[in-house]
C-alpha cells in the first residue's frame, strides 16, 4: 500500500509540477498585455480627473495630491505616467487642438471662402465658439498657466498652433487661388494676428460680460474677413 501511495503521489506531484511549469510558461505572454491595459486606463483616470480639477479650482490650486487622490491611487502613480503637471497639461492640450483642428476642418468650405467670405468666416468662428465653450476648463488652465511661468514661446505660439497653421495652409491656398501676392511667410503672419483677434474676443465671450455667442460669431467674421481683405485686396472682388 505504502510504495502504491508513494508511487501516485509522486505521479500527482509530476502532474502538478507539469501544470505549474506550464503555466508560468504561458502566463508572461498575457500579463503585460493586461499591465498595458491597466496602465493606459489608470492614465486616461489621471487626465480625466486632471481636467476635471483644473476646471473646478483651476491650474494653479490644483496640486498632484488632488489627482491621485480623486482616482484613488498612489501619489506616485501620477509620476509613472507624467513628469509633472505640466506634462499632464500638454498632453490635454492637444488633445484639444487635435479635436479643434477636426472642427475647423470640417467647418471650412473652399467654394464658400471664395463666393461668401463672410458666411465662411462666420461657420469657423462657430466653431472655435462652440470648442471653447466645451473646454473652458483647459482654456483657462492654459491661461493661469502663462500667467503662471511667462513662456515667451507660449505667448508667441498662442493656445492653438495647430489652428493657426491650419488658417495659415487656407490662407496661401486663397490667395494663389485669386492671384494674390501673399507668400506663405505672410500667410503665416496674417494667420496669427487674425488668431490673436480671435483669442480676444473668445475670452471676453467666455470671461466676460455681455457678449452672446452669436454677437461674438458676427463680430469675428466681419472683423476677420476686413482684415482679409486688407492682406489679401482681390478677396473684395471675388466676393462681388
Amino acid at each position: 500500500m505504502s510504495s502504491k501511495k508513494t508511487a501516485k503521489d509522486a505521479s500527482a506531484s509530476r502532474a502538478l509540477t507539469t501544470a505549474t511549469a506550464t503555466a508560468t510558461a504561458t502566463a508572461p505572454a498575457a500579463a503585460p498585455g493586461v499591465r498595458q491595459q491597466r496602465k493606459a486606463e489608470t492614465r486616461a483616470q489621471l487626465k480625466q480627473a486632471a481636467r476635471a480639477l483644473f476646471a473646478e479650482r483651476g491650474f494653479a490650486a490644483t496640486q498632484v495630491a488632488d489627482i491621485t487622490r480623486r482616482v484613488g491611487a498612489a501619489y506616485g502613480t501620477f509620476y509613472v505616467h507624467f513628469a509633472d503637471k505640466d506634462v499632464l497639461l500638454d498632453e490635454l492640450l492637444a488633445e484639444y487642438n487635435a479635436a479643434l483642428l477636426g472642427r475647423l476642418e470640417r467647418a471650412f468650405d473652399p467654394a464658400q471662402a471664395l463666393s461668401d467670405p463672410v458666411a465662411a468666416a462666420r461657420r469657423l468662428a462657430e466653431a472655435c465658439l462652440e470648442h471653447w465653450r466645451r473646454e473652458r476648463g483647459l482654456v483657462t488652465a492654459f491661461v493661469q498657466r502663462a500667467g503662471l511661468d511667462g513662456s515667451i514661446a507660449g505667448l508667441r505660439d498662442g493656445l492653438s498652433p495647430p489652428a493657426a497653421q491650419f488658417l495659415a495652409t487656407r490662407l496661401g491656398a486663397l490667395a494663389r487661388a485669386l492671384g494674390s501676392a501673399l507668400g506663405p511667410e505672410d500667410a503665416e503672419l496674417v494667420a496669427h494676428a487674425v488668431l490673436g483677434m480671435w483669442s480676444r474676443i473668445g475670452l471676453r465671450y467666455l470671461f466676460g460680460a455681455g457678449l452672446g455667442r452669436a454677437r461674438a460669431a458676427d463680430l469675428l467674421a466681419t472683423m476677420t474677413i476686413g482684415a482679409l481683405r486688407a492682406a489679401i485686396p482681390e478677396l473684395q472682388e471675388a466676393a462681388r
